[in-house]
Formats: structure tokens, C-alpha cells, sequence
């Protein structure tokens, strides 16, 4: 006889958060609107006024919503939303180093791409942004000669978010910066394996290049070596 699956008892709290998600998610709320008191809400809920204060408390937590004693509980912009949220994520999902690696390498690759079309198109945007790439390096290399480590693991994470931010998609920037604490882990420990880290250099070197060619699959396929040695070194014991 199969199992049967036991029916699973939400609280009352879930279910008003599940109710003001659907409002959003149906366009009834949108961002910048306020939603209805608390006592409204417990009208039209049919419930106590306590279960809806808790459920606001805790999208207020995660940027959802934001309440104001002078305006009430407003309806928020994406880019409020604590990133909090996709930082637990990380923290307790099993993902490994390299697949890490690999979601860091989806976002830039594609920016990468859209920073080298604009190169292609001769945008005045992306000159500046060849400069701040360049600017980073030169960083690296003093670092180096300095042997200051801590300099060397900014430039080097600075360069790639330079690249992230080109790309223009602040979804993908939000993304990066989430992500910070993880690549600067990275960054550590791939700069250890290496001989000579002037060889760091070299290879920021060639990703500038790469992106000046204009070149889609010059900068395409040397991105992707660049990843690819990455996750080499990372699996260098």
C-alpha cells in the first residue's frame, strides 16, 4: 500500500504573506502603492490584526514592503529587496566551489559579450570602461611588486565587477555583488596557486584585448579559458 502523504498545516502568518504575494504578483499592488491598513487587510483576511503586523514585519525584513508612520506600508522597489535573501541561499545550499565559479562565469560571460558589442559599435560609454579595466590592472601590478595581497584581491575582484557593470544589466550586478564574499574567497585561493602572479596581470591583459578587438568569439573564448584556469587552480591541491 503506497504511502500517503501527509497534509502539511500552514500558519496563519504563511498564508496572509501567500495572500499579500498573490495581490503583488497579480498587479493589483505595485511598486511605490500602499497597501491597506493593518485593520483592512484583517477585514478582508477574516483574521486577528496580529498575524497581519507579523506578516508585514517580515516583509518589511526583506525589503518588500516598507512601512512609514507617515505614508503606511508602501509596496517596494526589486532593488530594495535585502539580499539577505539570496545570500542564505548560497550559505545553505550544498553548491561546490566550482559551480559557483560556473554561475559567476554565466553573468560575466554574457556582460562581457554586450561590453565587446558596444566596443564593436564604437559606443563613447565603453571607453570609459576600457579605462577603469586598465586603471585595475595597473593596481594589480603595484600590488604585486608591493606583495600586498589584500590590494591584489580587489583590483582583481573591481576588474570583473567593472566588466558586470558594462554589460548594463543590474539584475547581473545586484547578482555580482551578492556574490561578493564568495569570489573573494576564490580570488584567495587561486592568487596562492600561483608561481609568478605577475601572470594575473597577464591575463587581465588579455581579457582587455580581447574586449577591444570587438571580437565576440575572441572575447568569448578567451573569458572562458580564463574561467576554465580558474577552476584548474581551484582543483589544484
Amino acid at each position: 500500500m503506497d504511502t500517503i502523504e501527509k497534509i502539511s498545516q500552514k500558519t496563519v502568518v504563511d498564508q496572509v504573506m501567500e495572500k499579500i504575494k498573490q495581490l503583488i504578483a497579480d498587479g493589483v499592488y505595485a511598486p511605490g502603492d500602499k497597501i491597506p491598513t493593518e485593520t483592512e487587510l484583517a477585514t478582508q483576511f477574516g483574521i486577528g490584526r496580529s498575524s497581519i503586523r507579523e506578516a508585514i514585519k517580515i516583509f518589511n525584513y526583506l525589503g518588500i514592503l516598507q512601512s512609514r508612520a507617515s505614508r503606511g506600508t508602501i509596496v517596494c522597489e526589486r532593488s530594495t529587496i535585502s539580499s539577505e535573501i539570496l545570500s542564505w541561499v548560497l550559505l545553505l545550499g550544498d553548491d561546490d566551489q566550482k559551480e559557483l565559479v560556473e554561475l559567476r562565469g554565466a553573468i560575466e560571460l554574457w556582460s562581457l559579450i554586450c561590453l565587446t558589442s558596444l566596443i564593436k559599435e564604437k559606443c563613447i560609454k565603453s571607453e570609459d570602461v576600457i579605462a577603469q579595466l586598465e586603471e585595475q590592472v595597473a593596481i594589480m601590478e603595484q600590488a604585486i611588486e608591493n606583495k600586498d595581497q589584500k590590494a591584489l584581491k580587489k583590483a582583481d575582484y573591481d576588474f570583473h565587477y567593472i566588466i558586470i557593470k558594462g554589460g548594463d544589466n543590474h539584475l547581473f550586478v545586484s547578482l555580482y555583488e551578492i556574490l561578493r564574499t564568495f569570489m573573494m574567497i576564490e580570488i584567495e585561493q587561486t592568487h596562492m596557486k600561483y608561481t609568478m602572479q605577475m601572470k594575473i596581470v597577464e591575463e587581465h591583459r588579455e581579457l582587455i584585448h580581447a574586449i577591444t578587438s570587438g571580437d565576440l568569439l575572441e572575447a568569448s573564448t578567451t573569458y572562458k579559458a580564463h574561467i576554465e584556469n580558474i577552476k584548474s587552480l581551484l582543483e589544484t591541491e
